[in-house]
């Protein structure tokens, strides 16, 4: 069988046809891409949310012992028990509070006797003084918190000068 001989506006009519093809089957390529990609985002959000909730219950269910053991002490003011006893449980009640922040990675820091840092303190007073150099941390008021490297409370300090 002959083959038709096709004109330059059938070629570039066929032409554009098989275009026409491909960017319908890559424009359906991208709407699947992008619906895919949004399906991760929220998958990925829930994600987060999940995580954050699990993260926040753990902390919970570690403090909730603190807890019980303070309404023990509050209820063993009123039997009598001596001064002595209710120091050592609190002691005790402070010992396991720190330990629940430890287990998820909060931890305490003093910075009494450094030199002042502006990001780890927050100067709250200074004090001229010739017995320590200017710029040392000459007390505590609250000491600072940490989280891995970020500071979560600064510690409030008083500051030496120079009189």
């Amino acid at each position: 069988m002959a083959q038709e001989k096709k004109g330059p506006v059938a070629q570039l009519r066929e032409q554009l046809d098989e275009k026409s093809k491909s960017c319908n089957v890559l424009q359906q390529e991208y709407l699947r891409a992008l619906a895919d990609f949004e399906n991760i985002r929220k998958r990925f959000e829930r994600d987060i949310e999940v995580s954050r909730r699990l993260t926040l219950e753990a902390l919970v269910m570690d403090l909730l012992p603190v807890l019980d053991n303070f309404d023990r002490a509050i209820q063993a003011t009123g039997t009598g028990t001596t001064v002595e006893g209710l120091q050592k449980g609190m002691e005790l009640i402070d010992r396991q509070l720190h330990d629940a922040l430890n287990k998820h990675g909060v931890e305490e820091y003093s910075c009494l006797g450094t030199q002042f840092d502006p990001r780890k303190a927050e100067a709250i007073s200074f004090v001229h003084t010739d017995e320590h150099k200017p710029g040392t941390v000459v007390s505590e008021l609250s000491r600072g918190y940490v989280c891995g490297e970020r500071v979560l409370r600064p510690a409030r300090v008083v500051v030496a000068k120079a009189p």
